[in-house]
C-alpha cells in the first residue's frame, strides 16, 4: 500500500533525523508526534497557508534597534529571571550565595508531597541527606569570587546536583521535576559554588540558575574571555531545527547538534567564489585536561540552515521558523533531545535576537497586552485574538504556552509543543497523548474535564508593536 506524500515526507524526515542523532551519540525515545489533530488539514501544516492570510507578511514588526531596546528593558526585570553574564558582579557574600541555594530548595526541594525516584519508590531521608551533604553549603566562603566559564557540550541544568529522577507519581517517567533545561555549547555561565565531590557546579546561565556537570564546562582565566565570546559581533545563527557541527574541516568528526537559536562567533564564511571552502568555521569552547577554557574551531556544511546574523523579525520568517519544528518530539526540560512548550517558543524568538525566559509563566509576561484574557468569556477572548498579530502573539494557559497562528473558518489556531490533552473517556478523564510540536484548533480539549485550550487561556501577549501601532 502506498503512503500519502505527507506520510512519506514525515517518515523520511524522521529517518534522516534519527541517522544524524545516532551519529552524534543521541538516541531520542520518540521521533514522530501523533497524527494530525481534528479540524486541521494538511495545508494547515505548511507555513504558506498562514502566511497567505497576512496582508504584508514581510513587514518588519520590530527593527534590530527596537529588539535591542526591548531586550535591555527585559534584562532589568527581575521577574523574568533573564541575565546578561557580563553584568554579574564578581564578589558575592556567603549570605548571598546561601540565599540562592535556599531559594532553590524552597521552590523545588523536599515538600509534603512525595518525590519518586527512577525505581518508582519515594525519595527517602537517605537520599535527601546525601544530597544536602553534597551541596556542601558549609564550605561557602565569607566572600566568594565567582568564576566565569563556557559550556563545551550539550548538557542539562538541574535543580540539585544529582541525575536522580524526581517524579510526582511512580510512573511519570516523562516528567523529571529536577530537570530545568538543556544548555547548549558556547553558552556563557557564572559559577557560584561547587558540590563537595566537585562533579557539579552551581551556575547562573542567561535564563536560569541551577547545577551543571563540571565536565561539561570550561573555566576561563578572566571574565573578559567569556564576555568577548558572548559579545562577538559577527555571529553565525542556527536557523534550522537541528544542525550538525563537526570538529574538523573535512566534516567527518561529529562534535554536537546545534539547536535553533544557537549562535556562535563566526571565523570563516564562504564568499561564493570557486575557491571558497565548503564550510562555515565558528569559534568553539573546548575543555583542557585541567578544566581550563581553550577556544578551538567548529565546522558546519555550507548548505546547512544557518545565516550570518539574526533573521529580520516579520511574520513570514516567524511562520517558517515555527514550522521547521513541526512534529519535533516533546521533551520536558529538553530531555531526550525533545522540546517542551516554552523551549519551542524560546527557540523561535532566539533566531531574531529576541531574549525570552525559559519558563512559560515568565514568557507570558513578555510583550504587550492587547486586552483581558484570564477569566473572560470565550467571545471576549476571540475579540482579543482578532485584534492580535498572528505569528507574533503568545497564548498561555496554566502550565502551557503556544504561538497564535490565526483564524480559519471561524476557528482559531495555534502551533505548540504539547505532551497531551485531557479528554472524557468511558471510565472517566483520560489523556490523549500528542507528544510533539503540532498545529491545533483552540477548541482542542473542549469535551474534556478541563475545557478547551481557548477556555483556559489566561494570558495573551504580542511580541512586537501593539495593534494600534500596527495600524499607524
Amino acid at each position: 500500500m502506498f503512503l500519502p506524500y505527507s506520510s512519506i515526507h514525515k517518515r523520511l524526515a524522521a529517518t534522516i533525523l534519527l541517522a544524524i542523532l545516532v551519529a552524534f551519540g543521541l538516541t531520542p525515545k520518540i521521533l514522530i508526534a501523533s497524527p494530525r489533530l481534528p479540524n486541521v488539514t494538511p495545508e494547515m501544516e505548511r507555513p504558506e497557508f498562514w502566511i497567505k492570510k497576512i496582508e504584508n507578511p514581510t513587514k518588519l514588526l520590530l527593527t534590530a534597534e527596537k529588539i535591542r531596546e526591548m531586550n535591555e528593558a527585559n534584562l532589568k526585570r527581575q521577574d523574568l529571571r533573564l541575565c546578561r553574564i557580563k553584568d554579574l558582579k564578581e564578589d558575592w557574600s556567603r549570605e548571598e550565595v546561601l540565599s540562592l541555594l535556599e531559594a532553590d530548595k524552597k521552590d523545588f526541594g523536599k515538600t509534603e508531597e512525595a518525590h519518586y525516584g527512577k525505581n518508582g519508590l519515594p525519595l527517602g531521608e537517605l537520599f535527601w541527606n546525601k544530597l544536602g551533604k553534597n551541596m556542601d553549603q558549609e564550605s561557602v566562603q565569607k566572600i566568594s569570587r565567582i568564576v566565569f566559564a563556557l559550556i563545551v557540550k550539550q548538557t542539562n541544568i538541574r535543580v540539585f546536583p544529582t541525575d536522580e529522577l524526581s517524579m510526582s507519581a511512580p510512573n511519570h517517567f516523562e516528567f523529571d521535576l529536577f530537570q530545568q533545561s538543556s544548555i547548549s555549547p558556547g553558552s556563557p555561565i557564572a559559577i557560584y559554588h561547587f558540590s563537595q565531590d566537585r562533579k557539579w557546579a552551581y551556575v547562573q546561565t542567561q535564563f536560569i540558575r541551577g547545577w551543571i556537570r563540571t565536565r561539561d564546562l570550561a573555566i576561563a582565566q578572566k571574565k573578559t574571555e567569556v564576555v568577548g565570546y558572548e559579545e562577538a559581533g559577527d555571529r553565525l545563527v542556527v536557523t534550522g531545527s537541528l544542525v550538525p557541527v563537526y570538529g574538523d574541516p573535512s566534516l567527518r568528526k561529529p562534535a554536537f547538534i546545534a539547536r535553533m537559536g544557537n549562535s556562535f562567533p563566526l571565523l570563516y564564511a564562504p564568499d561564493g567564489s570557486k575557491t571558497a571552502r565548503a564550510f562555515y568555521a565558528i569559534s568553539l569552547p573546548l575543555r583542557e585536561d585541567s578544566g581550563r577554557l581553550h577556544l578551538g574551531k567548529g565546522y558546519l556544511r555550507v548548505e546547512e540552515d544557518v545565516r550570518r546574523g539574526f533573521l529580520p523579525y516579520h511574520q513570514e520568517n516567524v511562520a517558517r521558523q515555527a514550522f521547521k519544528m513541526l512534529h519535533h518530539p516533546y521533551g520536558w526540560g529538553d530531555r531526550h533531545g525533545g522540546r517542551d512548550c516554552s523551549r519551542f517558543i524560546m527557540d523561535i524568538f532566539n533566531t531574531f535576537g529576541i531574549l525570552m525566559p525559559r519558563n512559560s509563566t515568565e514568557q507570558a509576561a513578555v510583550g504587550s497586552n492587547p486586552g483581558g484574557a484570564s477569566g473572560s468569556p470565550i467571545k471576549e477572548k476571540q475579540k482579543v485574538l482578532d485584534q492580535s498579530i498572528p505569528l507574533a502573539t503568545t497564548l498561555r494557559l496554566p502550565g502551557h504556552i503556544m504561538l497564535y497562528l490565526g483564524r480559519d473558518g471561524g476557528n482559531y489556531y495555534a502551533i505548540h509543543s504539547i505532551w497531551g490533552v485531557q479528554i472524557s473517556g468511558k471510565a472517566g478523564p483520560a489523556l490523549q497523548k500528542i507528544g510533539g510540536v503540532t498545529v491545533s484548533d483552540l477548541r482542542l480539549g473542549e469535551k474534556g474535564p478541563s475545557g478547551s485550550l481557548l477556555d483556559r487561556i489566561s494570558d495573551i501577549r504580542i511580541i512586537g508593536p501593539s495593534p494600534e501601532t500596527q495600524e499607524k
